[in-house]
C-alpha cells in the first residue's frame, strides 16, 4: 500500500459519454446508491437497468460512471439483473471491509481534493469497479474523516475529525437512550414498579416539558421531545389524534411517571422543587446558640437584647416558618410595640449553596398537593423559625406609642427575641373576642394604622378567600380564609407599618432597596365602581380597576396602601428580595458601607423579580387546577351560585361562590351586574383550565 502521488484534485470518473453502451454506473435515489448498467442514449438522457430489474431513464449529471473492468453482460434482463446483483454484492462487501480511518491516515496531511480513483490506487493498488464504488459507498457513508465535493473526497484535519467523532459518539449515544427510553416506558406501562434507568431520566423530563407546553427556543429539542413521544405512543397504542401536549401525558400517565394530578405548571415555569446536596448539607452544619451567651461576641455586641419583652407568633396552626413576631408593653407615656423579623441574613452568606437555592427560587410556594419552600427546612422550619422558647437574632421595628397608638417615634436595631407564646389565628379570634388585654392593645394599634392610611388615600379591597387541600384518597377540601377576621387584619396591619417604617429608614440612610408602589387609579376608573351594586361584583370592580403595581429604587407612592415609600422585608425565609433588604440593613449597622451598591443590585433584583413572576404563575395556575379538581368531583347536579362580575365580554363572567375563581358562562338570557345566578357544572378539565357551566332555569 503506497501514499498517493500528487495529482489532480479534480474526480478521474465522469459523466457517461454515448460511447459508454454496456458501462456500470451508480445513482442516487433518495439517499441510496443504485447500481446499474447502461443500455441505451438519447441526447443528454440515458437508459439505465438498474439492479432492481427495472429499465429507467436519467439525466447525464445524475450518473457516475465506474471504471472499465467488470460486466454485467447476458442474454436476457434477468440474467443481466441477476449480475448487477452479484456486482452489487461483491462492491458491499468491499465497502464494508474497507477502514475509512487507516486510509484517511495516509492521506490526511496532503490537503487536497482526491478522486475516488487515485484512493483505491493508493489504498488496494487496483481501481477495479468492485473496490472503486465500494471504497465511494463507504466514504459516502462515513462522513467524518472526509468531506465530499462532487465526485472528489477531501480528507478532513485531524481537529476537525476528532470533533465529529465526539459528535457521532453522540448522536449513537442518543439514539441509545432513545431507545432505552421507549423500551422503559413499555416495561412501566405493564409494571409501574419496574425501575427507571438513569440515563434515560432526561428523556422523561423532556417529555414532561412538551406535556406541560414548554416552549422551547432550542427547535432541536423540541423536535427531538416530539419524536420521542411519537414513538412512546406508538410503543403503548396511545391515540396519535391527539395534541401533542395530550398524547406526552398519556404517555407519562400510563408508564407511572405522572399521576393524573402531576403539576405541570411547576414543569411550565420551571419551578425547582430539590435543593442541590451542597445546600442540604449546609443547612444540617448549620447551628443556632442555645443561649444568647453562647452567641458570638461581635453579634452580642451589635444586638439589644430584647429576650425579656413578652414576644409572640401568630400564624395558622400548620405554619412552621415562623419569620415575624409581635412585642407590646406599657411605658410611663404611651405603649412600645416591637415587630420583630428573624434574621435570616446572620444565618445565609451571600453565593453560599444555601443562598444560590434561595436565590434561584425567589419566593416559597404553599399549594394544594405540595410545598416548596425557599430555604432547606432544617433551617425554614427550625433553626430561622421563630420558635416559642428558642432564642433568635432579629431586626426589630420598635415604635413609641401615645395613650392613643399614634406614633411618636421608631427606630430598626438588630436584636434578640425569646418568643414566649405562639397563637394561631383562631386563638387571636377567640381572645379578643373576650377582649384579652394584651391583644386587643395590639389590635387598636393596628386599627389606627389603616385608619391612618385610608385618611392618606388607602383602597381598601375586599376579596373572598379560599386554600384548597389534598386528602389521602386524591379528594379536595376546601378551607374558607377570612382575611378580614380581627387576626389576619391584626397581623397584615403591622406587617404593612413595618415595611413601610423600613422603607423610611433605608430612605433616611441612603440604603438601595427595591421599593414597591402603585400609580392612583385613574378618576374615571374610581367613578367605575360607583354604580356597581356592592358585593363581590363592586370587589372586583374595585380590583380591577387597580394599576399594576411597580418596582423601582427610587421610593413612590403605593395608592394601594396609601403609603409614600413601601419595602418587602418582613418574610425573609419566604421571600428572597426581603432577605437582600435584610443584608443591606446589616451592613449598616455593622458601620459597613453598603453590602452591595446599586448597579449591583439592579440585575440582582430584576434576575430575581423573573423568578418571582415564574413562581406566583405556577402558584396561580396550581390554586386554580386545584378548585376546578373541586368543581370536577363535586357531585354532578348540585347547583352553585356565583355573581356576575363583569358584562362587557362575550359572555358573562362570574365570580363562582364556594371556590371564588372567575369563570365565563354561556346563558339564554339576559342577566345584570352582580346578579347571582344559579349554576351547574357540565364538564371540567383541570389541565385544560376548562369548565363548563349551565345557568339553571
Amino acid at each position: 500500500m503506497s501514499i498517493l502521488p500528487p495529482g489532480s484534485t479534480k474526480a478521474s470518473t465522469t459523466a457517461p459519454t454515448d460511447s459508454s453502451l454496456g458501462a456500470l454506473v451508480q445513482y442516487d435515489d433518495d439517499g441510496a446508491l443504485i447500481l446499474g448498467v447502461i443500455t441505451g442514449t438519447k441526447r443528454d438522457r440515458y437508459t439505465v437497468l438498474n439492479m432492481r430489474g427495472r429499465e429507467i431513464e436519467l439525466a447525464r449529471p445524475r450518473l457516475y460512471r465506474l471504471p472499465a473492468g467488470t460486466s454485467a453482460a447476458g442474454p436476457t434482463v434477468g440474467a443481466r439483473t441477476e449480475a448487477l446483483n452479484a456486482i452489487a454484492r461483491d462492491i458491499e462487501k468491499e465497502a464494508s471491509e474497507l477502514n475509512v480511518e487507516e486510509l484517511w491516515s495516509f492521506v490526511h496531511e496532503d490537503n487536497r481534493l482526491y478522486s475516488v480513483s487515485e484512493l483505491c490506487q493508493s489504498y488496494f493498488g487496483a481501481d477495479t469497479p468492485e473496490k472503486h464504488a465500494g471504497l465511494r459507498i463507504a466514504l459516502i457513508r462515513e462522513k467524518v474523516h472526509f468531506k465530499r465535493d462532487k465526485d472528489g473526497f477531501e480528507p478532513r484535519s485531524a481537529q476537525v475529525v476528532g470533533d465529529l467523532k465526539i459528535a457521532e459518539e453522540s448522536k449513537k449515544r442518543k439514539v441509545t437512550i432513545r431507545e432505552a427510553t421507549v423500551a422503559c416506558v413499555a416495561q412501566r406501562a405493564k409494571d409501574p414498579t419496574a425501575p427507571i434507568p438513569s440515563d434515560i431520566e432526561e428523556n422523561l423530563a423532556l417529555m414532561a416539558e412538551v406535556a406541560a407546553g414548554v416552549a422551547h427556543t432550542d427547535q432541536a429539542r423540541q423536535k427531538e421531545g416530539k419524536e420521542l413521544i411519537h414513538l412512546c405512543a406508538q410503543a403503548l397504542k396511545v391515540s396519535d389524534n391527539a395534541p401533542i401536549e395530550r398524547q406526552a401525558f398519556d404517555v407519562l400517565l400510563r408508564c407511572g411517571y405522572f399521576t393524573k394530578d402531576s403539576n405541570l405548571s411547576f414543569i411550565r415555569h420551571d419551578i425547582p422543587t430539590r435543593y442541590s446536596q451542597d445546600s442540604l448539607e449546609e443547612a444540617q452544619r448549620f447551628t443556632v446558640p442555645s443561649r444568647l451567651e453562647d452567641f458570638p461576641e461581635e453579634d452580642r455586641a451589635l444586638r439589644i437584647d430584647l429576650t425579656s419583652k413578652h414576644a409572640f407568633t401568630i400564624d395558622d396552626i400548620s405554619t412552621q416558618d415562623m419569620d415575624d413576631a409581635i412585642s407590646i408593653e406599657r411605658t410611663p407615656d404611651g405603649y412600645e410595640l416591637g415587630i420583630h423579623i428573624t434574621d435570616v441574613a446572620w444565618a445565609i452568606k451571600p453565593d453560599s449553596a444555601v443562598d444560590r437555592e434561595a436565590r434561584r427560587r425567589a419566593t416559597s410556594l404553599y399549594c394544594a398537593d405540595q410545598t416548596v419552600n425557599m430555604l432547606p427546612q432544617a433551617l425554614s422550619d427550625m433553626k430561622l423559625s421563630l420558635r416559642q422558647g428558642e432564642v433568635r437574632p432579629c431586626l426589630s421595628v420598635v415604635a413609641q406609642l401615645s395613650e392613643n397608638f399614634a406614633i411618636r417615634d421608631w427606630t430598626v436595631v438588630p436584636s434578640f427575641i425569646r418568643v414566649a407564646q405562639r397563637y394561631t389565628y383562631d386563638d387571636v379570634d377567640l381572645l379578643l373576642e373576650h377582649e384579652d388585654e394584651t391583644l386587643m392593645r395590639v389590635y387598636h394599634i393596628a386599627t389606627e394604622c389603616e385608619q391612618d392610611r385610608i385618611r392618606r388615600g388607602a383602597v381598601r379591597v375586599h376579596r373572598r378567600e379560599v386554600v384548597p387541600f389534598v386528602e389521602d384518597d386524591g379528594s379536595v377540601r376546601l378551607l374558607e380564609i377570612d382575611e378580614e377576621s380581627p387576626a389576619r387584619s391584626l397581623i397584615a396591619e403591622l406587617m404593612i407599618l413595618a415595611n413601610s417604617l423600613m422603607a423610611q429608614f433605608a430612605v433616611r440612610n441612603n440604603l438601595p432597596v427595591l421599593f414597591r408602589g402603585q400609580e392612583r387609579p385613574d378618576e374615571n376608573a374610581r367613578q367605575a365602581a360607583v354604580d356597581v351594586p356592592e358585593g363581590p361584583a363592586k370587589d372586583f370592580t374595585t380590583r380591577s380597576k387597580l394599576k399594576k403595581s411597580t418596582v423601582s429604587f427610587e421610593p413612590h407612592y403605593h395608592a394601594g396602601l396609601g403609603l409614600d415609600s413601601y419595602i418587602q422585608a418582613t418574610s425573609p425565609i419566604r421571600r428572597y428580595l426581603d432577605l437582600c433588604h435584610q443584608r443591606q440593613f446589616l451592613a449598616f449597622f455593622h458601620g459597613q458601607k453598603l453590602w452591595i451598591p446599586k448597579a449591583e443590585f439592579e440585575p440582582l433584583a430584576a434576575e430575581v423579580e423573573m423568578h418571582l413572576n415564574s413562581a406566583n404563575l405556577a402558584s396561580r395556575e396550581t390554586k386554580r387546577y386545584w378548585l376546578l379538581r373541586y368543581l370536577e368531583q363535586r357531585k354532578r347536579g348540585t347547583p352553585i351560585t356565583g355573581t356576575v362580575v363583569r358584562l362587557d365580554t362575550k359572555s358573562p363572567l362570574v365570580e363562582l361562590d364556594e371556590v371564588y375563581i372567575t369563570v365565563f358562562v354561556k346563558t339564554n338570557k339576559p342577566v345584570r351586574m352582580g346578579e347571582q345566578v344559579s349554576l351547574k357544572v357540565v364538564s371540567a378539565d383541570p389541565h385544560a383550565d376548562y369548565v363548563r357551566l349551565e345557568v339553571v332555569s
